[in-house]
Protein backbone atom coordinates (compact mmCIF):
# COMPACT_ATOMS: atom_id res chain seq x y z
CA UNK A 1 0.00 0.00 0.00
CA UNK A 2 3.38 2.57 -0.02
CA UNK A 3 3.50 4.65 -2.76
CA UNK A 4 6.15 3.11 -5.19
CA UNK A 5 8.52 5.88 -5.87
CA UNK A 6 12.02 5.77 -6.32
CA UNK A 7 12.71 8.58 -3.81
CA UNK A 8 10.26 7.67 -1.65
CA UNK A 9 11.95 4.04 -1.56
CA UNK A 10 15.47 6.25 -0.98
CA UNK A 11 13.97 8.01 1.96
CA UNK A 12 12.18 5.03 3.30
CA UNK A 13 15.48 3.11 3.13
CA UNK A 14 17.95 5.98 4.74
CA UNK A 15 15.39 6.16 7.30
CA UNK A 16 15.76 2.51 8.44
CA UNK A 17 19.34 3.03 7.73
CA UNK A 18 19.22 5.51 10.96
CA UNK A 19 17.07 3.11 13.16
CA UNK A 20 19.20 0.19 12.91
CA UNK A 21 22.99 1.34 12.96
CA UNK A 22 22.10 4.94 14.25
CA UNK A 23 19.83 4.24 17.24
CA UNK A 24 17.21 6.89 15.47
CA UNK A 25 13.36 6.33 15.73
CA UNK A 26 11.96 8.29 13.13
CA UNK A 27 10.30 6.55 10.77
CA UNK A 28 8.62 7.24 6.61
CA UNK A 29 5.61 9.21 6.89
CA UNK A 30 3.83 8.73 3.47
CA UNK A 31 0.93 10.97 4.43
CA UNK A 32 2.67 13.87 1.82
CA UNK A 33 4.11 11.94 -0.91
CA UNK A 34 2.85 13.95 -3.85
CA UNK A 35 1.91 11.46 -7.16
CA UNK A 36 1.30 11.99 -10.71
CA UNK A 37 -0.48 9.82 -13.27
CA UNK A 38 0.91 10.35 -16.67
CA UNK A 39 -1.84 11.21 -19.10
CA UNK A 40 -2.24 13.39 -22.22
CA UNK A 41 -3.54 15.91 -19.77
CA UNK A 42 -1.17 15.15 -16.44
CA UNK A 43 -2.84 14.83 -13.05
CA UNK A 44 -1.31 14.99 -9.68
CA UNK A 45 -2.28 15.00 -5.94
CA UNK A 46 -0.51 15.53 -2.40
CA UNK A 47 -2.16 15.64 0.81
CA UNK A 48 -5.62 14.06 1.74
CA UNK A 49 -8.43 13.62 -0.77
CA UNK A 50 -11.77 15.28 0.33
CA UNK A 51 -13.26 12.25 1.26
CA UNK A 52 -9.91 11.68 4.07
CA UNK A 53 -9.78 15.22 5.22
CA UNK A 54 -13.69 15.31 6.01
CA UNK A 55 -13.13 11.40 7.75
CA UNK A 56 -10.05 13.38 10.09
CA UNK A 57 -11.63 16.80 10.65
CA UNK A 58 -14.91 16.58 10.32
CA UNK A 59 -17.39 17.89 7.59
CA UNK A 60 -17.51 21.19 9.67
CA UNK A 61 -13.65 21.81 9.62
CA UNK A 62 -12.81 20.83 5.80
CA UNK A 63 -12.84 24.08 3.65
CA UNK A 64 -12.97 23.13 -0.80
CA UNK A 65 -12.14 25.19 -3.05
CA UNK A 66 -12.23 24.69 -6.75
CA UNK A 67 -10.88 26.37 -9.31
CA UNK A 68 -11.07 25.85 -13.64
CA UNK A 69 -8.06 27.50 -15.33
CA UNK A 70 -6.31 28.10 -18.89
CA UNK A 71 -2.64 27.37 -18.67
CA UNK A 72 -0.95 30.45 -20.76
CA UNK A 73 0.60 27.60 -23.31
CA UNK A 74 -2.49 26.85 -24.87
CA UNK A 75 -3.37 31.16 -25.27
CA UNK A 76 -1.80 30.66 -28.52
CA UNK A 77 -3.12 27.67 -29.75
CA UNK A 78 -6.48 28.65 -28.92
CA UNK A 79 -7.20 25.44 -26.91
CA UNK A 80 -10.59 25.38 -25.41
CA UNK A 81 -10.87 28.01 -22.06
CA UNK A 82 -11.35 26.13 -18.29
CA UNK A 83 -9.63 22.68 -19.37
CA UNK A 84 -7.85 22.21 -15.91
CA UNK A 85 -8.89 21.86 -12.61
CA UNK A 86 -7.50 23.14 -9.39
CA UNK A 87 -8.70 21.72 -5.99
CA UNK A 88 -7.82 22.72 -2.86
CA UNK A 89 -8.85 21.56 0.30
CA UNK A 90 -7.87 23.17 3.81
CA UNK A 91 -8.79 22.76 8.00
CA UNK A 92 -10.76 25.01 9.20
CA UNK A 93 -9.92 25.06 12.11
CA UNK A 94 -6.26 25.43 11.66
CA UNK A 95 -6.58 29.39 9.60
CA UNK A 96 -7.36 27.65 6.46
CA UNK A 97 -4.16 25.20 6.45
CA UNK A 98 -3.59 23.56 3.21
CA UNK A 99 -4.30 19.60 3.65
CA UNK A 100 -4.66 18.37 -0.04
CA UNK A 101 -4.06 19.72 -3.55
CA UNK A 102 -5.44 17.88 -6.85
CA UNK A 103 -4.54 19.38 -10.08
CA UNK A 104 -5.18 18.14 -13.76
CA UNK A 105 -3.14 19.89 -16.36
CA UNK A 106 -0.33 20.36 -17.84
CA UNK A 107 2.81 19.93 -16.03
CA UNK A 108 0.69 18.26 -13.12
Amino acid sequence: GKPELTPVAIQAGRFLARRLFDGATQEMDYAHVPTTVFTPLEYASVGMTEEQAVDALGEDGVEVFHSYYRPLEWSLPHRPDNACYVKLICDREDDLRVVGLHICGPHA
